[in-house]
C-alpha cells in the first residue's frame, strides 16, 4: 500500500546561472574587442554569446516548463520508531506547442529538462533533514529514508525543483506544494500480566458472559502472533496451513472492559508540543502509549475493550469511518487498527457538557457498558471528574491515570474520584507505563520526577513527594 502526493506545476522564476551570466560577460568583453579591433568575426562571436542566455531566458518564459513530480511512502503508516521509505518521481511533461515555439525563437528544444534535475524536499525535523536529491527525469525513482521520533501525522513536502535548459544557461525553480502525510502509530509496551486484573469479575460486572462453546464448524481462527498464550493454538488448523494458527476468541472466557481516553485540551495543561500536525502535549503522548498497551494487552487475554474517547465515540481506526457511526467494541482481530488509529488521536478545545446531556453517559447506557472502567486523563478541576463519576455510576469499578505535568502537586480531583470509590493513580509522563498499569487496581502515586540535567543532583522520590506534600501544606 503507497500514498501518493498529487503532482503541480506552478510559475516559474527563470534566472540566469553562474555559466549563463559568463556568456553575457564574454558577449560584452567580445563586443568591446570587435569595436576596438575592427573585426565583425569576433562581433558574430559576441552575438552568439548574448543570444544563448537570451533566447534561451525567452524560450523558459513563454513556454513553461511542466515537470511532474510524485512522491510516495512506503508504508505510509509505521509505528514509532521504524523506518518508512520515501522514494521521489520526476518526469518531464512538455507542454502543447513547445517545440513550434522553441524553434521559433531559434534555440531548439530549451525548455525540455536535463537528464535529471535538482530537489529540495523539505522533511519535518522530527522525521528527518531535508533532503537535497538528483532524480533522473526518466521517471526511475530516487529513494530515502525517515525514521519517525513521535507519534502523530507527519506531513513531507514541499519541494523545490530546479530545471534547466541543454546549455545550463537558464535555471528554473517549480515549486510543488504538496505534502504527502506519514501517520505514526504509537509503539505499544508490553504489560505485566497480573496488570489482567482490571477486568476482573464482580458481582455486578458481566463482564465474563457465559456463552456456548463453540462447534468445530465455526471456530474462527488467525496466525499466531508474538505473546499468544499457547493454550490457544489450534493445532487442526495449523497442521491445514502449514503454520501455527490461534483461535480468534473463545467465547468461554470473554471479558470485557471499557478504556475512556480523554482528548480534552483543557484538562492537558502542560506544554503544547506538535505530534506532526496535531496539537499534543507530553503527558497526552504518554496516555496515549499507554492506551495503545492496554488495548493489546487485554485484547490478546480474551478481554473486549470498548475503547471510547471523552465524548462516548470509539477511538479512531486505521480506515476513516465515521467515529459516532463505528462498534466501539475491540477485539484481538481489531485491535492493531485501533493502535493505527491513535496516530490521529489529538487534543481537542471543548466545553464540559452538561450533565443531562452528557455524549459518554448516553453511550455507556446505551450499550448497557457496566463493565469495569479506565479513564486516562490529566490534571483535572473537581467539576471535570465529577462529570466522569456521574457518567460512570452504573459501572462495576472504575480506575484513573491521571498523568500530571509539572508542578507535581496531588490535585482535587484526584479526592473526588477516591470519594466515589474509583482507583486512582496518580503518574508523570516519566512513570513507567507498566509500573502504572500495575497499580491500577489498587491505586497510588507514581510520579517519577524528571532525569536530571547534566551535571545536577539527583532527586529521589522521597524529595519529590516532600515537595509535594509541602506544597500541598501550605
Amino acid at each position: 500500500m503507497r500514498a501518493a502526493a498529487p503532482t503541480a506545476r506552478v510559475d516559474s522564476r527563470a534566472k540566469f546561472t553562474t555559466r549563463g551570466w559568463c556568456f553575457l560577460a564574454a558577449a560584452v568583453l567580445s563586443l568591446a574587442a570587435a569595436t576596438w579591433l575592427g573585426r565583425k568575426d569576433v562581433l558574430a562571436l559576441s552575438l552568439f554569446l548574448g543570444m544563448v542566455p537570451l533566447l534561451s531566458s525567452l524560450a523558459m518564459w513563454l513556454v513553461k516548463p511542466r515537470v511532474l513530480l510524485k512522491r510516495s511512502v512506503d508504508p505510509p503508516l509505521v509505528t514509532l520508531g521504524d523506518a518508512a521509505q520515501v522514494a521521489l518521481r520526476v518526469r518531464r511533461r512538455p507542454s502543447p506547442g513547445a517545440r513550434t515555439s522553441a524553434l521559433a525563437s531559434g534555440s531548439g528544444s530549451t525548455t525540455v529538462p536535463r537528464a535529471a534535475v535538482d530537489v529540495h524536499e523539505t522533511v519535518d525535523p522530527l522525521l528527518g533533514r531535508d533532503q537535497d536529491v538528483s532524480v533522473p527525469v526518466s521517471g526511475a525513482p530516487v529513494t530515502y529514508t525517515v525514521r519517525p521520533r513521535r507519534r502523530g501525522i507527519h506531513e513531507l513536502g514541499p519541494a523545490t525543483v530546479r530545471v534547466s535548459d541543454p546549455f545550463g544557461v537558464v535555471t528554473e525553480l517549480l515549486d510543488v506544494a504538496e505534502r504527502t502525510s506519514l501517520h505514526v502509530a504509537p509503539d505499544p509496551e508490553e504489560l505485566t500480566e497480573h496488570g489482567a486484573a482490571t477486568a476482573r469479575e464482580t458481582g455486578r460486572d458481566p463482564s465474563r458472559r457465559a456463552q456456548p462453546q463453540p462447534g468445530p464448524d465455526n471456530v474462527t481462527t488467525r496466525e499466531y502472533r508474538h505473546g499468544d498464550p499457547m493454550r490457544r493454538v489450534h493445532w487442526a488448523a495449523s497442521a491445514k496451513h502449514d503454520r501455527l494458527m490461534v483461535r480468534q476468541e473463545d467465547p468461554r472466557s470473554t471479558r470485557r472492559a471499557v478504556v475512556v481516553l480523554d482528548t480534552v485540551e483543557q484538562h492537558w495543561p502542560g506544554e503544547r508540543v506538535w505530534a506532526g500536525t496535531l496539537a499534543s502535549t507530553e503527558e497526552f503522548e504518554w496516555a496515549v502509549t499507554a492506551t495503545a498497551s492496554v488495548l493489546e494487552h487485554l485484547t490478546r487475554r480474551e478481554t473486549v475493550v470498548h475503547a471510547l474517547d471523552d465524548q462516548g465515540r470509539a477511538l479512531p481506526r486505521g480506515d476513516a469511518r465515521a467515529a459516532q457511526l463505528r462498534d466501539t467494541a475491540v477485539n484481538d482481530a481489531v485491535a492493531t487498527e485501533v493502535v493505527h488509529g491513535l496516530s490521529r488521536a489529538a487534543l481537542v478545545e471543548r466545553p464540559e457538557p452538561e450533565a443531562a446531556h452528557d455524549p459518554l453517559a448516553r453511550r455507556l447506557e446505551q450499550e448497557g457498558l457496566v463493565h469495569p472502567v479506565l479513564l486516562l486523563t490529566g490534571r483535572l478541576s473537581a467539576a471535570a471528574a465529577r462529570r466522569y463519576v456521574q457518567a460512570t455510576t452504573v459501572s462495576a469499578s472504575c480506575a484513573v491515570v491521571m498523568v500530571l505535568s509539572p508542578p507535581l502537586v496531588r490535585p482535587d480531583s484526584a479526592d473526588v474520584f477516591e470519594s466515589a470509590g474509583w482507583s486512582v493513580v496518580l503518574v508523570s509522563r516519566w512513570t513507567d507505563v507498566d509500573a502504572a498499569w500495575l497499580a491500577v487496581t489498587g491505586g497510588g502515586s507514581l510520579l517519577a520526577p524528571p532525569p536530571p540535567k547534566p551535571g545536577a543532583p539527583q532527586l529521589s522520590m522521597d524529595d519529590v513527594m516532600g515537595r509535594t506534600r509541602r506544597r500541598t501544606t501550605a
